[in-house]
């Protein structure tokens, strides 16, 4: 019985497959940023790609080099062509499957056909992770992978972090392959964080303005804020204010907004938002008591105007010099009314900068902090 047992198991290992495509972690190259310019070039090399990727050795207790990361470029007509150039001068082939970050240079999202080809070839690839964050450079892309981050730590893992961590919606908007590609398809418009050297460092802030998978324009901190709050993406944010002569800082610790559409004579979008915070700091003074009900009103009357007026001045930057739908009027209305959308959907570009805004801003302080 037992000759009979031994018989069969080695019988059956004839059948087991194993791990024959089984590839050691150090014998991969993980790349975890990319960067694509445009590469003056005429024929097919029309874009300069740039991989970054850990130096392996580098990681860990027993680490034999200290050099962290590597960085190398070709001229090449795709992503993954670049891939393939590399195989002739790198020891191990690339491997995809890490790869977080994707900033294009800004020549080149400035050509709507080459940008299409770039976000169409990483959304078809199995092995690209559709939650890729993506940048805009302003300026060429391999500047900013070799920009120096600060406290030395590795470029391409900062530049994750800071997107990942969200810390605050006025500087920025994260956005990922997937988010990108459905906004352009429902809107026509979507935005990027953009990313810039400042000196030798590195800064991501304000935002690029994508229509039709081109590049049409920027905005700055205070206009990605607002249109974070239009669209309820903002957790937790200060904002500091002018009054009376001081500095008034604010946190808000809960936001809420939506937008209604009235339509009469004229397409009417009544944007409400709400917001819940904490006073942060203002200057202490024997003729301003804080605790009086009466003062912290006209804090928050302050608040609310100031709010609203950069509101205000950022839809008009978006209707009257982008025309660019970032804030999804359009999408409210194919949901909302979709008879009347379909009449206009055509023609939306022509319609959207008559659209009319009313913008209500209600600020509640609701605490002032230790100090009486």
């Amino acid at each position: 019985m037992k000759k009979r047992t031994v018989a069969l198991l080695i019988l059956l290992t004839v059948f087991l497959s194993g791990c024959w495509d089984m590839v050691e972690i150090n014998q991969r190259l993980f790349v975890s940023s990319i960067g694509v310019d445009l590469h003056e070039e005429e024929g097919m090399n029309k874009l300069l790609v740039t991989f970054v990727y850990p130096n392996i050795n580098a990681i860990g207790k027993n680490a034999t080099e200290d050099r962290k990361k590597y960085i190398v470029s070709t001229p090449c007509s795709s992503i993954f062509q670049a891939g393939k150039e590399f195989s002739t001068n790198v020891e191990y082939p690339f491997y995809y499957k890490h790869l977080k970050v994707l900033i294009l240079g800004e020549d080149v999202i400035k050509d709507e056909k080459l940008t299409r080809e770039i976000i169409d070839e990483l959304n078809r690839d199995t092995k690209i992770n559709k939650k890729l964050l993506l940048l805009v450079a302003e300026g060429d892309a391999k500047e900013i992978l070799e920009s120096k981050p600060p406290q030395g730590q590795i470029t391409d893992g900062t530049i994750y972090n800071i997107l990942r961590d969200n810390r605050s919606a006025s500087r920025f908007t994260p956005q990922t392959l997937t988010n990108m590609i459905t906004e352009l398809d429902c809107n026509g418009v979507s935005i990027l964080p953009r990313a810039r050297k400042k000196g030798e460092e590195l800064s991501i802030s304000g935002a690029a303005i994508i229509k039709n998978y081109k590049l049409i324009g920027w905005i700055g901190e205070k206009e990605n804020r607002a249109i974070s709050l239009i669209k309820n993406k903002v957790k937790r944010e200060l904002i500091d204010i002018c009054y009376n002569q001081n500095i008034l800082s604010y946190t808000i610790t809960n936001a809420d907004s939506n937008k209604k559409i009235d339509i009469d004579e004229y397409i009417t979008t009544n944007i409400s938002i709400e917001l819940e915070g904490y006073l942060q700091g203002y200057k202490m003074d024997n003729q301003v008591n804080i605790f009086k009900n009466e003062v912290l009103l006209n804090m928050e009357k302050a608040l609310e105007k100031q709010i609203e007026k950069e509101t205000m001045e950022t839809l008009n930057l978006l209707q009257k010099e982008y025309n660019a739908d970032v804030i999804g009027v359009g999408e409210c209305l194919s949901k909302f009314h979709p008879k009347i959308w379909k009449t206009l959907q055509n023609n939306w570009d022509e319609v959207f900068p008559e659209v009319k805004f009313n913008v209500d801003v209600k600020v509640n302080i609701r605490r002032t902090g230790l100090t009486k």
